[in-house]
């Protein structure tokens, strides 16, 4: 019975630090106004997906065909504060691909040249913090017009890291409802007298 533990705590802690590859992969079409999302683990095991669309209201999410989520503009730039990335997330795959028409026009040559080197400066800046990065960035020019991209991104973590996140967010969760539990009892307790 001794050995069981002994295995089980051995096991356990394999699984804590063995590596997590987390795969995000996006494509953008402008002519159709979409961008498709893929989330998967080890680029195998999909978790979620599914597409994108701009409207009036703001970002349309379309996570299956019954369920979509709005984002409205508004809700944009603080969506960007909800979702903190720990520094036991390591970025180790970033590959970008653009494709634009106008191969005969200086302009769009021009905005291709551009983005090429943003993408060095870019690639510079992440490899100071993640020397082992597989960074891509390609420019293809056609002569019929169009704007598409695509990016793949990569990150990895262990079973560690994940746990402390989950158990940061759901502390953060649980003190936001004690303080608005807090807040409805004391609402209700004025309201008796």
């Amino acid at each position: 019975m001794g050995e069981f533990f002994v295995y089980s705590f051995f096991f356990g802690a394999i699984l804590f630090l063995m590596p997590v590859y987390v795969s995000a992969d996006l494509y953008l079409d402008a002519a159709e106004n979409r961008g498709w999302f893929s989330v998967s683990l080890y680029h195998t095991l999909r978790l979620f997906g599914g597409y994108a669309e701009l409207r009036g209201e703001g970002l349309v999410l379309h996570l299956s065909e019954k369920k979509a989520v709005i984002v409205p503009f508004s809700e944009m730039a603080g969506a960007r504060k909800k979702f903190e990335v720990t520094k036991g997330f390591q970025l180790c795959k970033f590959h970008q691909l653009l494709e634009t028409g106008g191969a005969q026009n200086a302009n769009s040559i021009l905005f291709a040249a551009f983005f090429t080197a943003a993408s060095g400066i870019a690639y510079a800046f992440l490899h100071e913090k993640s020397a082992f990065l597989s960074f891509r960035s390609r420019t293809i020019l056609y002569n019929r017009p169009c704007l598409k991209g695509s990016i793949g991104i990569c990150a990895v973590m262990n079973g560690l890291v994940l746990t402390i996140a989950f158990a940061k967010k759901a502390t953060e969760e649980f003190l936001k409802w004690m303080k608005q539990r807090k807040s409805t009892a004391s609402l209700k307790k004025l309201r008796k007298d």
